[in-house]
């Protein structure tokens, strides 16, 4: 029974040490994405990044010896674009065409990671690494022209419920950052690679493979508990 009472005020007498190291905050930036493409069948040898958009909700568990967990729930836009290049002459006059379309996938991610601190109170060092899993809500694609001016040709929805398609990417990512700490509050700077190891297509005639990478940066405040 002693030992009973020894451990249950050991525990209580944790618990605002547990909390006083968890932070729950929001971050949000750019995400520089692509796709690579390979395979037999690939006819699309070229592509070029797109720029889209990562934002959500980041916990992190700092324990002993600067070493924590860090996980979060994000939405995430990850593409690409493929430009199509045509020249041709009028009355001796050069004149060049060119047709872009740019693939769009909305996805809602999860990452879990292994996190390493290290700094004082004014400044902290900050280094991420592990998987992620994601799951894409939507998507569609941008076409644009190009005849001496730019304009849209359209958008089409894509049928992500379409057997060519697998909605589910997981990945591995790995991030570092700045933490800047103010009183109970973090602002914090950081930047992140994720490469996907599950191929996005499920063409049965062509032989392609498709795994989405991208490069992103964040700012965003946390609060520690």
């Amino acid at each position: 029974m002693k030992k009973t009472f020894v451990f249950i005020f050991s525990f209580l007498s944790s618990i605002p040490f547990i909390y006083s190291q968890l932070q729950i905050g929001g971050e949000i930036g750019p995400s520089i994405s692509n796709m690579g493409i390979q395979g037999d069948g690939n006819l699309i040898p070229n592509t070029k990044v797109y720029t889209g958009i990562k934002a959500g909700i980041d916990l992190k568990y700092n324990g002993n010896a600067g070493l924590g967990i860090e996980s979060g729930a994000y939405y995430r836009t990850s593409g690409f674009k493929v430009r199509v290049e045509e020249s041709f002459k009028i009355y001796g006059l050069d004149f060049g065409a060119s047709v872009t379309a740019i693939p769009v996938f909305k996805f809602v991610e999860v990452p879990l990671m292994a996190n390493y601190s290290i700094g004082n109170d004014r400044i902290k060092a900050s280094f991420s690494a592990g998987a992620y899993a994601a799951y894409a809500l939507d998507g569609d694609i941008k076409t644009r022209g190009r005849l001496l001016i730019d304009f849209n040709l359209g958008t089409y929805d894509l049928n992500m419920n379409n057997d060519l398609f697998n909605r589910w990417d997981v990945g591995l990512i790995a991030k570092a950052g700045l933490d800047i700490p103010m009183d109970k509050m973090n602002i914090h700077l950081n930047t992140s690679y994720q490469h996907g190891l599950t191929d996005l297509s499920d063409e049965p005639i062509l032989n392609i493979q498709t795994k989405p990478y991208a490069l992103n940066f964040g700012v965003g405040l946390s609060y520690k508990f």
